[in-house]
């Protein structure tokens, strides 16, 4: 079976999500559980007046995974740009800049470790048409400290492009991905270069894709691999950041770090190297043994695959799939499928709301059974949602538009636990926490989105 369409679809399905044109204060933007699964990090808005004497204000909050409670909140507009600045933003969107918390890796335990800020990739703009490459990676935030700091890298490439900014081509860093428990990052570097075609008349611009591991405890880069493509598309890393997986220009490929061997799925001819919109995450198992995608789950040793269900006709695999997350012990996929229509109606049999919504179903990997969970029946909320799972594969927390924070039983579907990041503008612009998130104030705003 050909896995380089069906690894890079699920791949490119990953990491959609991204605020729009409408976004507020309250909005989250990324959810993510700690590494022993006692808080979940939300990345949001940055805020705008943030005032010092304010705990709970920030971008970036973290919660108690069994209650709910809000425990820190940190973050603020004028950390990004002190770290990005309007010079630096992702390559292959089409909006510049860097002006939220998406990005955000949690590295350690809380009350110690720091939240990372790494986005999927990273340019920097000379002028109005030149992309340059960076001279560093991300940015952190110490939870004892708190002042910004960018993560360093001076050294990105060995060597600069050639390439004429009028064609399109740039140095640049991406994709960057962390492991999922926070410990290491893959970093590709791709300098532009120029050469004579096979005509030797017309000039034929390709990368120079090589690789980068970083210990995010450190920060410090602990492998570095060479000409591993000529362009790549989407990139995973494995809990012990001794391998990676990537789909490029010329391959689709996992490569074990510390030998340099290459397990090789497919390989392509003639292929042109074109930046993606949005560079994307491949999956691994826990373990690091096994790739997995929204079809196969593949033993990369063997090759051989484990069809999932709806692959065999079983379930029919949506058109559309934002977010996508993986429990640890490989028991069912968390999808997000955006923009439902949503239409409820109430005990009178009449019309409650109107809108859409975002739809969240966990997948059973061996059964292909789902179980869609119930995110909201409010108009105002539930629109560009993401999700987490614990690391004992039994919660799954769901982050959306509107401040809407959620987490249920992954075996039952059940609602546990829910809170509202609520962002006040009457009070200065202040980015606040309603941290009773209680079910009497939870009704109070249902109803009052029901008119």
């Amino acid at each position: 079976m050909k896995l380089s369409k069906l690894f890079a679809t699920t791949a490119l399905c990953l990491g959609l999500f991204a605020a729009n044109s409408h976004a507020t204060e309250e909005d989250i933007y990324s959810v993510h559980y700690s590494e022993d699964g006692k808080y979940i990090i939300t990345g949001g808005a940055g805020g705008f007046t943030l005032a010092d004497s304010e705990r709970l204000t920030g971008g970036i909050k973290i919660w108690n995974a069994e209650t709910g409670a809000i425990e820190e909140a940190l973050g603020q507009r004028s950390d990004l740009d002190q770290i990005f600045g309007d010079e630096y933003g992702r390559v292959g969107s089409t909006r510049w800049g860097i002006s939220n918390f998406k990005d955000v890796v949690f590295s350690g335990n809380y009350p110690d470790g720091r939240v990372l800020l790494l986005p999927s990739s990273l340019g920097h703009m000379k002028g109005e048409d030149q992309l340059q490459m960076p001279d560093f990676v991300g940015g952190y935030l110490d939870l004892s400290a708190r002042r910004p700091a960018r993560i360093e890298l001076s050294e990105l490439a060995s060597e600069r492009g050639n390439c004429d900014p009028a064609s399109g081509f740039h140095d640049y860093v991406g994709p960057i991905v962390a492991s999922n428990n926070g410990h290491y990052a893959a970093i590709v570097v791709n300098t532009c270069k120029a050469g004579a075609g096979k005509d030797d008349q017309n000039l034929v611009y390709e990368y120079r894709s090589d690789l980068r591991i970083m210990d995010l405890s450190s920060l410090k880069v602990i492998h570095a691999v060479d000409r591993i493509d000529a362009g790549v598309y989407a990139l995973g890393i494995t809990d012990d950041g001794r391998r990676v997986a990537f789909v490029g220009r010329d391959r689709f490929a996992v490569m074990d770090i510390d030998s340099g061997k290459q397990h090789v799925i497919e390989t392509y001819e003639d292929a042109d190297f074109m930046i993606p919109r949005q560079f994307s995450t491949l999956q691994f198992s826990r373990d690091g043994s096994k790739l997995v995608s929204l079809r196969n789950i593949l033993d990369i040793e063997t090759g051989k695959e484990q069809p999932l269900k709806w692959a065999a006709g079983g379930a029919k695999k949506p058109r559309r799939i934002s977010s996508v997350r993986v429990a640890p012990d490989l028991s069912f996929f968390a999808l997000v499928i955006p923009d439902r229509s949503l239409i409820t109606f109430g005990d009178d049999g009449l019309p409650r709301s109107y809108g859409k919504a975002d739809k969240v179903v966990l997948l059973d990997t061996e059964t292909g059974e789902r179980t869609e969970l119930e995110v909201t029946d409010s108009l105002t909320e539930g629109k560009r949602c993401v999700t987490d799972i614990s690391p004992d594969s039994r919660r799954v927390a769901v982050g959306c538009k509107g401040g809407l924070l959620r987490v249920y039983d992954a075996a039952t579907g059940k609602l546990i636990w829910h809170k509202r990041n609520v962002g006040r503008k009457e009070d200065n612009g202040l980015m606040k926490v309603d941290n009773l998130g209680d079910d009497r104030l939870f009704a109070l705003l249902e109803s009052a989105s029901r008119y």
